[in-house]
């Protein structure tokens, strides 16, 4: 693997990292993150652990990278840069996630869930999401002005349709994307994710068991049969 040097007037004192987002927008990277990347594709940073991975801006270097097998996403190893510390939520709600596991079982898994993924399962939800914008946007029009897109629709909107996915049921809805929510929240804490996590991890647990007795058409009573079959635990599937 060939990696591109990293700029001659790279700062002296490593920049700490994660910066804070804009106040203005907090889905745009920070003015600070931008900077790094005239320094070079490959920056030195300093994190909360007082640790010194690498961030890389150049998008060259990141297909490479994610695509080099040497690599690993598993934040269990030792040594791992997790971009905020740890808060000792329960295990099993965060170790087989599928953003912190490699090859092969991350494609092991990945196979088993890709049938609900399929353009004939897509399109056959259209109606249904399309019904789901409608009602976020006559909520939002008859709602205080001026309105938050991302409040109102951007963020509500994926994680219902994920649990019309997995086959949540309608009452479970507010329960499941109140959760959702702090999970991709730019502002909740740690401690907040982890909360969050082990309750959509329990809640996810006790709904397989629930798909296992009663099966539907969903991805949920679909890994059902994967664990029925003896091909999944009830564990992997939450």
């Amino acid at each position: 693997m060939t990696t591109s040097p990293v700029a001659d007037d790279a700062p002296a004192e490593m920049p700490a990292f994660p910066q804070p987002r804009a106040a203005a927008c907090p889905f745009d990277p920070s003015p600070e993150l931008r900077g790094l990347a005239k320094w070079g594709p490959l920056t030195r940073v300093r994190s909360w652990s007082d640790s010194t991975p690498w961030v890389v801006t150049g998008h060259a270097e990141q297909k490479t990278l994610l695509s080099d097998p040497r690599l690993s996403a598993d934040f269990s190893h030792p040594g791992f840069p997790s971009p905020v510390p740890h808060t000792g939520g329960k295990r099993g709600a965060t170790d087989l996630s599928f953003v912190g596991m490699d090859d092969p079982e991350h494609a092991r898994l990945r196979r088993m869930v890709s049938g609900a993924f399929t353009i004939k399962r897509v399109e056959a939800m259209r109606p249904v999401v399309r019904e789901m914008v409608d009602d976020f946007l006559t909520r939002m029009l008859a709602g205080p002005k001026p309105a938050d897109l991302v409040q109102a629709l951007a963020l509500p909107l994926p994680s219902l349709v994920i649990s019309e996915l997995l086959g949540v049921p309608y009452e479970d809805h507010a329960f499941f994307q109140t959760n959702s929510k702090v999970l991709v929240s730019a502002v909740a804490t740690p401690e907040e994710r982890a909360a969050a996590h082990t309750n959509l991890y329990e809640y996810l647990d006790q709904l397989v068991g629930e798909k296992l007795a009663g099966p539907g058409d969903d991805l949920l009573s679909g890994l059902g049969r994967q664990i029925t079959a003896g091909e999944l635990t009830r564990r992997e599937a939450a």
